[in-house]
């Protein structure tokens, strides 16, 4: 891999990370289509650099709107009224997620990462996509079954093709809760999560001190994209809604059907 191509994989990684479009979906068919090779890096190191570079560029947007929300949920806590904070709900929703990705994790990356897999869940959450923006439900309250079921989403989310946000911000606005809403409590649930990987993919890291180079290009580029797009989506989804994102996922799934065909 050159530092060119870890760029390219590190914006990929930033833009996909965050947009509702599949991360996982693009880091197959990327490398594919610009021919990149990883036989000179080490790709578990390269992963964590990737992911270290999205947590920063999520705590970049979000962190100081997460700490408020830790510190209120301590304090509530220790005054006795835990169990009505963003914290508690935020917490419960992670669970899902945290325990399909330690119990399921090989299966996935072994059975899983198959184009027609990666199509379907493509189309699939993209149906779902254009199904929220359509329905009419009672607006509710962020509620413990609610968070729960965003947690269960999240999970789902670990199947190549699903995409994390996608999948949390539908099935929030498809339970009721307002756009931004759903926007907000996606990622903020996300923050743990990709805490939580970056940090149990340590154990795989091996610093090479002639050839980090690489590694850091994609980082930082994983860190600028990321931030670039995110909050590019949180502005847009003011406004507009899930549509080109659901197009577009349509569109990725059929090339990605005629290509493996």
């Amino acid at each position: 891999m050159t530092a060119p191509q870890s760029v390219i994989l590190g914006a990929i990684q930033g833009i996909t990370e965050f947009l509702p479009i599949s991360s996982s979906a693009h880091l197959i068919v990327v490398p594919w289509f610009f021919h990149i090779q990883d036989g000179n890096i080490n790709k578990l190191t390269y992963d964590v650099m990737l992911h270290l570079g999205t947590l920063v560029a999520i705590l970049f947007v979000y962190g100081k709107r997460f700490v408020r929300v830790v510190i209120e949920g301590v304090i509530d806590f220790r005054d006795g009224h835990g169990k009505n904070s963003l914290l508690a709900k935020l917490i419960i929703a992670t669970i899902p997620a945290g325990v399909a990705g330690f119990l399921a994790q090989h299966m996935i990356e072994t059975y899983l990462r198959t184009p027609f897999i990666v199509a379907y869940m493509l189309a699939f959450v993209s149906i779902l996509m254009i199904i929220a923006e359509r329905i009419h439900v009672d607006r509710i309250n962020l509620s413990y079954p609610v968070a729960i079921a965003i947690g269960i989403a999240q999970a789902v989310a670990l199947v190549p093709g699903t995409s994390r946000s996608g999948a949390t911000i539908t099935m929030a606005m498809l339970l009721g809760l307002k756009r931004n809403e759903a926007v907000d409590f996606s990622f903020m649930l996300s923050i743990p999560i990709i805490f939580g990987t970056a940090l149990y993919e340590m154990r795989h890291f091996q610093y090479q001190s002639g050839g980090m180079g690489i590694y850091v290009y994609g980082a930082l580029s994983a860190f600028v994209f990321g931030s670039l797009s995110l909050n590019f989506l949180i502005k847009y989804l003011k406004r507009h809604t899930l549509d080109i994102f659901a197009y577009y996922r349509i569109g990725l799934a059929l090339i990605i059907l005629l290509a493996s065909l």
